[in-house]
């Protein structure tokens, strides 16, 4: 039923058009009859229901206290099982370290003594001595390790002296007994000793016993050198071999194994306390606990080569024995870690020896004689004999000495666990959880009690209404009427709930996956859907937007392959979006480079503001430590990479745009005053506007606001008052991002970490050449056969005479032709479906330490430095790129071969792309080809008369310099195995050497000669090649010769064919070292006077020809054309604010540079600019490069290699003589 007011009756309904009404009063009274039946069958429907409703009512309450007690006894047993199952395997886990610790101990008390031995019977040998005439000089200290190593308490040689030897070793005893006077020496400096020192001690000559000299024997074990030494009846000359040893001793000369002893002090006697306080003291132990000794047995022939199982009784007697005494508790010290506690060792030997400890962590307690452990536990004793425990032990470590005897009167040890233990892991956790789950049972029940009663009482409430409503209704129309009054206020509430839901239309289509609604919605046929066809949009009055734009990002992507662009963004992007799941922040859209989010919609909250500013913090610092990660695969400038992010608040209006693509929209100012922060802001900073700096402070966050110097001019608001945000805790101090022990530098570093992460992006380029090279090598060995490829290994010595070391310069070697390797497709083939090529450790190692190396022998300049050569190095590689996939000329067609396509693609790009070691020697190039650089033009070396003309004969000193370092280095027997997988033979090693030289020496552009020769060369290659009357093999090599030298040319040169902002960094890096150059007396010309018209004739006469040149090689694709067009912008920029840009760096630089200028004398000049490694190459012929490589990563040279001294600036080539 629904329940109407009559003012809310619709008036249409009583039209006569719309129904027709018979009045007469038989209809009236027909009506009453029907209205009654109509209430009374009302009242009994309410009735059964409610009948009903107390029936599950009463199930649904019998039901949750039954669940309520089952739950709780589960509960209750479960948590129970889990606290005996956590006992349990505790004590499991504590019995298995403490067999395996007790093992390591046995073994490596083992192996001391047994190191003990092998020094015995080498001094034995080395003396020409024999047994028992031996005395092991300075036993004092090595004992003292023994002792240590063991967690012996005392220990001693034991010698074996025959019957017939007595008088002879008594003798020998009191002329050798000076180890006595050098133990007690050690002893008394020793802080650590605890026993007694005597000073002076009695010589007793004769084997003896406690009662006095021993009797006559056929042997005797009389006491020889022993540590402590406390000679209260003398030094030397007791005999081991009495009635209560007499048994281990003979077990031990039987088996050759070693034995351990009855034990010592079981039950105590005083005579034993006073033997070992005399040596160990009282402090770390208790002298009446019970001790073990153990008898390790001497060979007299024994070596490290004799199998010590397999010993032949005859031939190696037993001639002494190694004696230890050990405290039982020094077996289980320190076995088990802090907190593990109550686990009981029972120790006993089939000789009917018992006795108890209670191991707590680190600690020891001794219970008594005999089994003493709690009877409860008996089902959980884990048993070992010591014997097992020390044999797994030697299967670890591999030992070879003597084993533990055992079968006679073996030790065991059995593990219980205690009530300390037990008492760990039982808790009130049962009672808790159980009442924890009564009590959320109970209160569930009472809420359901309470709900039922509210709902109760609603219903009938309801159902009162309903019934009086459905009473007035038909007591003033008839039914007809009344059906017509119900479906039409039915309809209505309809219709509101449906205006009512636009912001949950909204909601729903910014959570749903994909935007088919609004496309759907947009094709309905709007009159038979008007309503549902309503726009799906809303005004949302508190919100915060956010516009983050990547500073910079449009010149470092101009640079990079398109698929390195998407890589840094997608990266970025993504940790944004994660970021803003998590603090429940809403990803507007992206536009190129800029994030655009909002807080306070689809779902409203009141600190939209705050989350916004902890959500700018967060991608700021996530974008810092991305663009660190990816620099080193992204290389150079990456890293430098950062945000500028503004932020406003206010109200927005948020809609759904419908259409093919839907998409999800903001409208309003604040959208454009949000914008105007972010392109009014500061690198690195995150910019507010006022509203949102109040909302900050109105929520208690004033001290994350800071308020901007001075106002902004922004666009279409003018001049505004802006702040900074910068969220933190109150009081707390911005760190530097760095722990103060972070920046404590203990170890020497060659190179910052800048440099460090572009070395590691040019290990990556060539790791990836390297394996290509590798795989063409092993295609190559598959099909010639690994024997015929292999008898022609390099041999340095023989080729380093022919290749480079001729007497001649690198300029000699430059060729007009360098012949690449023919197209093979048996070779293509199979280096195609090689496996996949790992380079070995080492070569990787060597690799990164020549670039590392290579990057110390560049000085720190402002444009002729490791990252300059790193950019020429990325602009080879895009080059590269583009030859190796020309996709707007040279198109795979359908149904051709993979074999067909590369025949193809080798002739298109002359070779280069089936070459992985040409392509290798030009990123090669590319990173040594400024190496070490004089620092000014060759012109100005000749006018210093630099020792560089005379060794160069006046041409390219400064390139031919950097090759004959950079190969000089790479020549190091260090890097021998990094050369055998560069050049495998010695015709890869000389086309590799002609290929550098040929590319290094191409950027030498300021000599008139070699500029007409390369010239000459190029219209040779490509205008007149068939008229030529050469081979078709030697003019593709001649052109792929003559590309490669351009483009290592344009590479050199790749700034002035970029974006703006990369020629303007470059630009003004070469203008300041030059201003240097000049302020130091080694330029003639101060650069700004010239600089502006330098540049104009640069980009005309040399940057856009090359540029064409490229472009009409017909191999580089559309990079030859990006190049081109860069190179004709920033001359149309420059000539149009070149004059404004260099009086700026006129003015910047005067004020800087304060250096006084000066002259260097004449000849001195080559030698002020040069790097102290390349001093070290040009002195050195064969010594290998020392390093310091802890780890691949982590370089450092020997001061001998770089001593400190001040460095000379540098420069490669003056671009500007032009």
């Amino acid at each position: 039923m629904t329940a109407v007011r009559m003012e809310e009756i619709d008036e249409s309904i009583f039209d006569d058009d719309n129904v027709s009404v018979a009045v007469g009063s038989t209809a009236e009274a027909s009506n009453d009859d029907n209205d009654k039946v109509l209430l009374q069958q009302d009242n009994n429907i309410a009735e059964r229901e409610s009948r009903a409703v107390s029936l599950v009512r009463f199930l649904v309450f019998f039901l949750l206290i039954a669940i309520t007690a089952g739950v709780a006894v589960g509960v209750y047993f479960y948590v129970s099982n889990e606290e005996t199952k956590s006992f349990e395997n505790d004590f499991r886990d504590s019995s298995d370290k403490a067999f395996d610790a007790i093992g390591s101990v046995l073994d490596q008390s083992l192996g001391a003594s047994d190191n003990l031995m092998g020094t015995a019977v080498s001094h034995q040998l080395f003396t020409n001595s024999f047994w028992p005439f031996v005395t092991i000089p300075n036993f004092a200290v090595k004992a003292q390790k023994i002792l240590t190593l063991s967690r012996a308490s005392v220990i001693g040689i034991y010698p074996k002296v025959m019957g017939a030897d007595r008088t002879a070793w008594e003798e020998y005893a009191l002329e050798n007994q000076g180890w006595v006077d050098e133990s007690l020496k050690v002893q008394r400096e020793n802080k650590y000793f605890k026993g007694t020192n005597i000073d002076s001690y009695n010589d007793y000559p004769h084997i003896h016993t406690n009662e006095g000299p021993s009797e006559i024997h056929s042997k005797y074990y009389p006491t020889w050198q022993t540590s402590p030494v406390v000679p209260r009846w003398g030094p030397w000359g007791w005999d081991l071999y009495n009635d209560y040893y007499r048994n281990d001793l003979d077990q031990v000369e039987m088996t050759r194994n070693v034995v351990m002893g009855q034990t010592i002090n079981l039950p105590s006697s005083q005579s034993t306390i006073d033997w070992i306080a005399d040596r160990v003291g009282f402090d770390d132990v208790d002298p009446s606990e019970p001790l073990f000794p153990t008898y390790y047995p001497i060979i007299g022939n024994a070596t490290d080569a004799v199998d010590v199982t397999r010993l032949d009784p005859e031939s190696h007697q037993v001639v002494g024995v190694i004696a230890t005494t050990s405290f039982w508790r020094r077996l289980f010290e320190n076995i088990l870690s802090p907190g593990s506690r109550g686990l009981v060792a029972v120790i006993g030997s089939d000789c009917n020896q018992t006795f108890t400890f209670q191991i707590d962590g680190p600690y020891v307690k001794y219970h008594g004689k005999g089994d003493l452990h709690n009877r409860d536990y008996n089902g959980f004793g884990r048993f070992s004999y010591m014997a097992t425990l020390g044999q797994r032990a030697l299967r670890e470590r591999q030992y070879s000495g003597f084993p533990l005897n055992a079968d006679y009167c073996p030790y065991w040890i059995r593990l219980f666990p205690s009530d300390d233990m037990k008492a760990q892991h039982e808790s009130t956790d049962p009672i808790i959880f159980t009442i924890v789950t009564v009590s959320i049972f109970i209160f569930t029940t009472l809420f359901f009690l309470v709900y039922d009663c509210v709902s109760e009482r609603r219903q009938k409430k309801v159902l009162q209404v309903a019934v009086q409503s459905t009473a007035v209704v038909s007591s003033l129309f008839p039914q007809v009427f009344r059906d017509r009054i119900f479906r039409s206020q039915e309809g209505k509430a309809n219709h509101k709930e449906r205006m009512s839901t636009a912001r949950l239309r909204l909601q729903h289509f910014l959570r749903q996956d994909d935007n088919s609604y609004g496309m759907e919605s947009s094709r309905r046929d709007p009159a038979a859907h008007e309503e549902d066809n309503l726009p799906i949009a809303e005004l949302f009055s508190d919100t915060t937007v956010m516009f983050a734009d990547i500073a910079g990002f449009t010149a470092w992507s101009s640079v990079r392959e398109p698929a390195q662009v998407f890589t840094l963004l997608e990266t970025l992007y993504g940790s944004f979006d994660r970021l803003a799941a998590r603090r429940g922040v809403f990803k507007v859209e992206t536009i190129g480079d800029s994030y655009v989010a909002v807080a306070g919609l689809p779902d409203p909250r009141y600190d939209h503001a705050v989350v916004m500013a902890k959500f700018a913090c967060d991608v700021r610092k996530t974008t810092r430590e991305n663009v660190e990660n990816l620099g080193k695969t992204l290389g150079p400038d990456t890293a430098e990479l950062e945000l500028r992010i503004g932020l406003n608040s206010g109200p927005v209006t948020a809609g759904v745009l419908r259409g093919e693509r839907s998409r999800f929209q903001l409208f309003g100012d604040t959208v454009n005053t949000a914008a105007r922060m972010e392109s009014t802001g500061v690198v690195s900073k995150i910019h507010i506007s006022q509203s949102t700096a109040d909302l900050l402070i109105k929520a208690g966050k004033s001290h994350w606001v800071t308020k901007r110097d001075g106002e902004v001019e922004a666009k279409g608001k003018g001049r505004i008052q802006t702040f900074w945000v910068e969220p933190k805790t109150r009081g707390h101090t911005p760190s530097s991002g760095h722990d103060s022990a972070d920046e404590v530098n203990h170890h020497v570093q060659v190179v910052d970490d800048k440099t460090q992460r572009l070395v590691e992006w040019n290990v990556e380029i060539m790791v990836k050449l390297l394996r290509q090279i590798v795989a063409r090598r092993e295609g190559c060995e598959i099909l010639v056969g690994r024997k015929s490829w292999k008898t022609t290994v390099l041999d340095r010595e023989k080729w380093e005479e022919e290749i480079g070391g001729n007497g001649g310069t690198v300029l000699d070697e430059v060729k007009e032709v360098i012949m690449l390797p023919k197209f093979d497709h048996a070779v293509a083939k199979a280096s195609r479906t090689a496996k996949p090529i790992e380079l070995s450790l080492t070569v990787l190692a060597q690799l990164r330490d020549y670039i590392t190396f290579v990057a110390t022998m560049y000085t720190d300049k402002p444009f002729h430095n490791f990252e300059h050569a790193s950019h020429v190095t990325m602009s080879v590689v895009k080059l590269m790129s583009r030859i190796i996939a020309p996709s707007d000329q040279v198109i795979q067609e359908a149904g051709e071969t993979k074999g067909t396509f590369e025949s193809t693609l080798h002739d298109h790009t002359y070779g280069i792309t089936s070459d992985p070691l040409t392509q290798f020697a030009c990123v090669f190039s590319a990173l040594i080809h400024d190496v070490d650089h004089p620092g000014v033009p060759n012109t100005q070396l000749i006018k210093e008369n630099s020792p560089l003309v005379a060794k160069y004969k006046g041409k390219s000193m400064a390139e031919q310099k950097s090759v004959d370092l950079s190969w000089k280095l790479l020549m190091k027997d260090q890097f021998e195995d990094l050369r055998m997988v560069i050049c495998n033979t010695k015709s890869e090693m000389a086309r590799f050497r002609q290929l550098v030289a040929n590319a290094v020496m191409a950027t030498d552009i300021m000599d008139k000669d070699l500029k007409s020769l390369r010239n000459q060369r190029w219209d040779k290659a490509f205008s007149e090649g068939s008229r030529l009357g050469e081979s078709q093999i030697v003019n593709t090599n001649r052109k792929a010769t003559i590309v490669i030298e351009h483009m290592i040319q344009a590479s050199d040169v790749a700034h002035t064919m970029q974006h703006w902002h990369i020629f303007r960094k470059w630009n003004e890096r070469l203008f300041e070292e030059m201003y240097l150059a000049y302020k130091q007396g080694r330029a003639e010309k101060n650069p700004g006077e010239f600089w502006y018209q330098g540049e104009l004739g640069f980009f005309d006469f040399y940057v856009i020809p090359l540029a064409k040149k490229l472009s009409d090689c017909g191999v580089f694709g559309v990079s030859s054309e990006e190049y081109l067009s860069y190179a004709k912008k920033n001359r149309e920029e420059w000539e149009n604010r070149g004059q404004e840009v260099v009086a700026a760096m006129i003015s910047k630089y005067e004020s800087v540079v304060q250096a006084p200028t000066r002259s260097l004398p004449v000849g001195d000049s080559n030698e002020a600019s040069t790097t102290s490694m390349a001093k070290v190459l040009d002195e050195q012929d064969d010594e290998p490069m020392q390093s310091t490589t802890s780890s691949p990563s982590h370089f450092a040279i020997f001061p001998a290699i770089c001593p400190d001294e001040q460095q000379e600036p540098i420069a490669t080539r003056d671009f500007l003589a032009v």
